[in-house]
C-alpha cells in the first residue's frame, strides 16, 4: 500500500493569500501546502490495481496533475467543509454522465457515460447531505451540456470493525470524530485485515475530540498500526482542531509506530514545527519508540 499526502495544509493553504509571514515567504518546499487530502494505491503507482482518494478540496485538479492520478475506485470523505469537498466537480474525468454537443452538421452528438452506478463516495450522513445540497446539479437529469460527475453516495455507518469496507486488497473502517460540534469521519486502512501480517494506517484529520468508542477502536489496533496521521493545526488552542500538544497526547495514547501531523497552518515553518514536536516528546516516550513529525505535501508512506 502506498499512501501519498496530496495536501497537508489548513483551509487557507500555504502560502496564505496576502500574507508576508516567514512561513508564507519560505523557500522550503515543505512549507508549500495544498488543502488536506491523501491518495492511497496498491500496485504500480503508474497503473494501480486500487486507487482511493480521501477528500477532494479546491486544489484537487493541481494535486491530481502533480501526482499523475489517472484513475479512481472510490472517494472517502471526512466531512463537507469547502477545503475537503469543493473539488468534487473535477471527479467527472473519472466518472461522468453522458454529454451532448452539436456536430458540424447540426446534429447532436452524444458522448456515452461511464458504465455502472457511478464512482462510490463514502461519508457520514451529514457529509453526504452537504454533497447533495451543494452539488445538487449532479443528482438531477439534464437534457444537454458537458456532462456531470456520476456518483453513488453511500453512508459509511454500515461499515465497522466486523464489516469493513473492502476495496481491492484494502479493508477500511470509518472512525467517528468530532470537529467542534460537527461529526466527521476518520478512516482506518488495512492490508491483510484480520490475517497474519495485518498492518494499517489511521487518518484522523479535522478533529478536536475522539469519542471514547473511537479511541478504544484505535487502541485495539495498536499492534498493527504502523502510521497515525492526526489533525494538528498549531501550538495555540483552537475550538475545532487539535493543538500540537493535544495531538501529541492523543497520538501517544493510540500508540502507532509513527505519527504525523496534518492540516497545519502558517504559524510555524516546517522546521520550526519539527523542533517543537521533538521538544514536546519526553525522553521516556522516545525511549519507547514514539515518533511524531509534521507531514508535508508529497510525503509517501509505504507499507
Amino acid at each position: 500500500m502506498r499512501f501519498e499526502f496530496l495536501g497537508t495544509g489548513t483551509s487557507h493553504g500555504i502560502p496564505v493569500i496576502g500574507c508576508n509571514c516567514d512561513c508564507c515567504r519560505s523557500s522550503d518546499s515543505r512549507d508549500k501546502r495544498f488543502r488536506s487530502s491523501v491518495w492511497i494505491t496498491e500496485g504500480d503507482v503508474c497503473s494501480p490495481s486500487t486507487s482511493i482518494l480521501i477528500d477532494m478540496g479546491p486544489d484537487f485538479r493541481s494535486q491530481a496533475l502533480k501526482s499523475s492520478i489517472n484513475r479512481l475506485d472510490a472517494l472517502l470523505l471526512t466531512h463537507g467543509h469547502a477545503d475537503h469537498l469543493n473539488g468534487l466537480d473535477d471527479i467527472r474525468i473519472f466518472s461522468h454522465t453522458a454529454s451532448h454537443a452539436p456536430s458540424s452538421a447540426g446534429k447532436v452528438r452524444v458522448y456515452p457515460e461511464t458504465k455502472g452506478e457511478g464512482l462510490p463516495v463514502y461519508g457520514n450522513k451529514w457529509t453526504l447531505q452537504d454533497v447533495h445540497q451543494r452539488f445538487s446539479y449532479i443528482f438531477v437529469p439534464v437534457a444537454e451540456g458537458g456532462g456531470k460527475p456520476k456518483l453513488k453516495t453511500i453512508d459509511c455507518k454500515i461499515y465497522h470493525e466486523d464489516n469493513p469496507l473492502v476495496i481491492g486488497g484494502l479493508s477500511i473502517i470509518p472512525v467517528p470524530l468530532l470537529h467542534g460540534h460537527l461529526e466527521t469521519s476518520g478512516w482506518l486502512i488495512f492490508k491483510n485485515y484480520r490475517m497474519e501480517g495485518e498492518i494499517g494506517i489511521a487518518y484522523l484529520t479535522d478533529c478536536n475530540q475522539i469519542p471514547d468508542a473511537s479511541l478504544e477502536l484505535l487502541k485495539g489496533f495498536k499492534s498493527s498500526l504502523q502510521h497515525l496521521v492526526i489533525d494538528g493545526l498549531r501550538v495555540a488552542p483552537h475550538s475545532t482542531h487539535f493543538a500540537f500538544s493535544e495531538a501529541l497526547a492523543m497520538a501517544m495514547q493510540i500508540g502507532a509506530r509513527q505519527s504525523w501531523l496534518t492540516h497545519l497552518c502558517h504559524d510555524m515553518t516546517h522546521t520550526q514545527a519539527q523542533e517543537y514536536l521533538k521538544n514536546g516528546i519526553s525522553s521516556d516516550s522516545r525511549a519507547c519508540g514514539f515518533h511524531c513529525e509534521p507531514a508535508y505535501d508529497g510525503l509517501v508512506l509505504t507499507i
